[in-house]
């Protein structure tokens, strides 16, 4: 059993490049993602337009991009 409020290690710095990169943790589907100042961002792989996977999108200036609706979640 893992608890799930707490921090988790997603991967190497070199792991999350331009292309966002879906994983799952704890049985949750993530999206990480550089934004613009290059820093490393994580968000629920999942669309809230049609519930596809945001890692199938692309990041433009910083924002993930759904590769559906082109929909940029907060």
């Amino acid at each position: 059993m893992y608890l799930r409020n707490c921090w988790y290690i997603a991967g190497e710095p070199g792991d999350v490049t331009d292309a966002p990169v879906g994983k799952v943790f704890l049985g949750d589907p993530v999206v990480l993602f550089r934004t613009g100042d290059g820093s490393v961002a994580a968000l629920e792989d999942r669309c809230c337009h049609r519930h596809l996977p945001l890692s199938l999108g692309q990041v433009v200036d910083g924002h993930l991009q759904c590769g559906y609706n082109g929909l940029e979640p907060d």
